[in-house]
């Protein structure tokens, strides 16, 4: 059968299937090659049996511009566009050539420029302008291997097929209606996450800080309706960390972060982390609901201790209080499960022979890595608890975005499988392994935790406060690590990353802790 026959036919597919797809898109090939695999299957069971899916791809690449018709793909004012300066980028090796105006600013002058507009709340000294899979290159054409994947937000990397695929697809229908009517991509990554967890209805938000500050109001609503208005205190833990608004500020049991806010939203108390006494202690008839990371992220890779979990469900249960995992950072597969929570479940599993665990929370927020580097946040809750809101109670103007959820629900449909969360248990041990030999020749490390893909590298007493200088130093090597506060290194490498690309990323830590242990001994003597 000749392919040339059928370019009506396979037009019409294209327009049906793929709808209209921007200009950019048109260009990655990788974005295409998967559109047009998809298309292979929507192909008549005629045209399937007499062309493999191979010379359909290739046919429809060879054609694509005829296929595409981009007179009709694109809108003509984007097309014709005269004012945009396109760059054509080869992300293997660097290289950069600009179309149109050359650049006008230098990187010097573009940092100059965004340190006197931006409110001071960072101090980043990198512009970076492109990537690919587990790397970076910024505006000089330097090589970065991520190793901090967004604060674990790009846990897939960087233009990555499926959700590019996803994006463009949206893009082409519908960007935003508001949350007073639906879209196909809510509903459908509401389903993925209900069916695949504990919870019977979701929330969608925009930002972690949302999603905490959704399960804060919900769990005061829901104590409302049933208790005194002495139950509305919330138990979070020391070293915690929920968001930057007032109410998830006050939630986080740091004072750095609350300084010079006050006054601070009243009903938070804090628990020292892992203290099964102080717990039992602070938890009673005033507790409307207990916040807890199953790992603290930014309280420096800290996770729970075995059975701190569990105890803190039966003390809910015993005093009528919900539990809300913040499961932010260590959601969405980081640590080898769907969330960080559940390996005390596995641990449970295993000491009771087989018995049914019941380490099931009221509540869970995530975002980060939900959206694969698009901003959502969520709040997944069970029936009951959800029944204490209606309409009017809580609400969002971007919460759920089209776009947004339709690529969120293809990072989560990939990260939600049993090889993803098996590789992140294997690169994990690379990891740890790899810092452990590291710290047998420059004794720089007291332990290394976490885990799977989420791990800290906490300094020894001799090194205290150098973690700042230490990932400087991985900067300059090439490798972009994380803080977790003054004295621990934070490692969330994307979980797909290529075995080769995560012992290279490892090698250029070795180097760069090398050097600066050789220049910190050189300037003590």
């Amino acid at each position: 059968m000749l392919l040339e026959d059928q370019l009506p036919r396979i037009k019409k597919l294209i327009r049906e299937k793929l709808g209209p797809l921007p200009a950019n898109a048109l260009q990655n090939e990788v974005v295409m090659r998967t559109a047009f695999r998809r298309l292979y299957q929507a192909l008549p069971r005629m045209i399937r049996l007499a062309v493999s899916e191979h010379g359909f791809v290739e046919f429809c690449m060879a054609n694509r511009e005829r296929l595409l018709n981009l007179g009709d793909v694109v809108a003509d004012k984007i097309s014709a566009a005269k004012t945009v300066n396109i760059k054509e980028v080869d992300p293997e090796n660097g290289n950069n050539t600009e179309s149109g105006q050359n650049k006008t600013q230098t990187t010097a002058e573009m940092l100059a420029t965004a340190k006197r507009v931006f409110l001071p709340t960072y101090a980043p000294n990198l512009i970076l302008t492109r990537s690919k899979g587990a790397k970076i290159w910024d505006r000089e054409g330097q090589e970065y291997i991520d190793f901090g994947a967004g604060i674990s937000v790009n846990s897939l990397g960087h233009q990555v097929p499926e959700l590019l695929l996803a994006l463009t697809e949206q893009a082409g229908k519908i960007w935003h209606t508001t949350n007073l009517y639906l879209t196909e991509p809510a509903i459908k990554l509401a389903e993925n996450l209900v069916d695949a967890t504990f919870a019977d209805r979701v929330f969608f938000c925009n930002s972690g800080a949302e999603a905490n500050e959704a399960a804060i109001k919900l769990a005061r609503k829901s104590s409302s309706l049933i208790h005194p208005p002495e139950k509305r205190e919330i138990l979070t833990f020391e070293g915690s960390f929920h968001g930057r608004t007032l109410a998830t500020v006050t939630a986080t049991a740091q004072p750095k972060y609350q300084q010079g806010f006050e006054p601070l939203p009243e009903g938070f108390r804090y628990c020292p982390f892992n203290d099964f006494e102080a717990a039992t202690e602070m938890i009673g008839a005033q507790t409307c609901a207990v916040m807890i990371e199953p790992i603290q992220g930014e309280g420096g890779v800290n996770p729970a201790q075995s059975g701190f979990l569990r105890h803190l469900r039966k003390l809910c249960d015993q005093h009528n209080a919900l539990l809300i995992f913040d499961e932010i950072q260590s959601g969405m597969g980081r640590t080898g499960k769907l969330f960080g929570y559940q390996w005390e479940v596995e641990e449970d599993q295993l000491s009771s022979e087989g018995a049914a665990p019941n380490l099931i929370p009221d509540i869970v927020t995530m975002a980060k890595a939900l959206g694969g580097g698009l901003p959502i946040g969520a709040m997944l809750c069970t029936e009951k608890v959800a029944q204490s809101f209606k309409p009017g109670d809580h609400g969002t103007t971007f919460g759920g975005n089209p776009i947004v959820t339709a690529v969120a629900g293809a990072a989560f449909r990939k990260i939600n499988t049993p090889e993803m969360l098996s590789g992140v248990l294997q690169k994990g041990a690379i990891i740890r392994q790899h810092l452990e030999t590291l710290n047998d020749e420059l004794s720089l490390f007291e332990t290394i935790r976490g885990r799977g893909m989420m791990l800290g590298a906490v300094l020894s007493k001799a090194w205290k406060n150098k973690a700042p200088t230490m990932v400087t130093a991985c900067q300059e090597n090439g490798v972009l690590i994380l803080l977790a506060g003054p004295d621990v290194l934070r490692f969330l490498p994307p979980l797909n990353i290529s075995e080769e690309e995560l012992k290279s990323g490892l090698e250029r830590v070795s180097k760069a802790l090398k050097d600066f242990h050789h220049a910190e001994l050189a300037s003590a003597s």
